[in-house]
């Protein structure tokens, strides 16, 4: 990982781990939040805060357990599997049920059967971050564009994973230019960083939380993110549809998951205390050092978001041509 980020995610985590509990409730013995990538992301970091709240609400202790593998699904497999009894939560992308159905040609599990997203967590926004091998007379998605079509060679831009919205969102924006850029997959943004900042990638597709924190190094620069209006921690930089594409405004969001067979009301009380833990303001002050900022929402509106994105990723993505291996 690299150290900037290293930094950062350890003293966020050593601040999250002091921050106080909420109110004591009734609770289980122990639960486990599963996190499906490698420990010292931001998903492990997000685990860890929520899983410090949650104690005492939801399990007299709760422990942060890593399933990495498999672009998730090992996780979502324990998920599944797990007693449906509001013990074994996860923390994931809704684009597990929105984009996932699309880009894997076998799926181990139903999306929207097998598993319950209880709220969501925080909104992803993405962005284009270029690095040093990008002269440093670029600033925008126009100066950029400008210097692509000056050689086809530089036609690359790294992604943290084929067959992710961060892989699809260039690919977009090439269709409607008629420009092929070409994807060189990572295995996650944190492996593709160290390529960015050496000169070996000249642009990135990335959260924009994971360029932000790397913006001290003095070695990138974001061009451009795709929120419906400037993220709130790069208020200098246009977003996509500002710079003439509407069409690259989207994101994703973080949420935390439950066996899709737990009972509907024990559903409805969960949803409730993650929705109480995500609004203290120490989740938000422990969020803040890794610049992502909370987003609850109830079980309905987080279907509801992911339902929209399946329709949208279900047209993007036959629109692509891209085929599932």
């Amino acid at each position: 990982m690299n150290p900037s980020r290293r930094h950062f995610i350890a003293s966020a985590s050593t601040a999250a781990l002091a921050l106080p509990g909420l109110a004591r409730a009734k609770s289980a013995p122990m639960a486990r939040i599963l996190v499906p990538f490698a420990t010292g992301g931001t998903l492990d970091f997000i685990a860890r805060v929520l899983a410090e709240q949650l104690k005492g609400q939801i399990a007299d202790s709760v422990i942060v357990e890593s399933k990495a593998g498999a672009a998730g699904q090992i996780a979502i497999d324990a998920l599944k599997t797990a007693p449906a009894d509001g013990t074994t939560f996860m923390v994931h992308a809704l684009g597990i049920q929105s984009l996932y159905p699309f880009t894997f040609k076998t799926l181990r599990y139903d999306p929207f059967a097998d598993i319950v997203a209880l709220s969501t967590i925080n909104k992803l926004e993405f962005c284009l971050a270029i690095g040093p091998a990008v002269p440093a007379s670029v600033k925008d998605l126009k100066g950029y564009l400008d210097w692509v079509r000056g050689d086809p060679q530089r036609a690359v831009y790294a992604t943290p994973g084929s067959g992710t919205p961060l892989h699809f969102l260039p690919q977009m924006m090439g269709q409607e230019l008629k420009l092929d850029l070409s994807p060189v997959h990572y295995r996650g943004t944190a492996a593709a960083i160290p390529e960015l900042l050496g000169g070996q990638v000249p642009v990135l597709s990335s959260p924009v939380h994971d360029m932000v924190v790397q913006l001290p190094t003095g070695k990138l620069r974001i061009i451009a993110t795709s929120g419906s209006q400037r993220n709130r921690h790069t208020p200098g930089v246009a977003t996509f549809a500002e710079q003439g594409f509407p069409q690259l405004t989207s994101g994703d969001a973080y949420a935390l998951w439950v066996n899709g067979k737990t009972p509907s009301a024990q559903q409805e009380q969960l949803s409730t205390q993650i929705r109480t833990a995500l609004a203290t303001p120490a989740v938000a002050a422990a969020f803040a050092k890794v610049f992502i900022d909370p987003m609850p929402s109830t079980p309905a509106q987080a279907l509801k978001i992911a339902r929209d994105d399946h329709a949208m990723w279900q047209r993007t993505v036959k629109s692509l041509g891209f085929v599932p291996e």
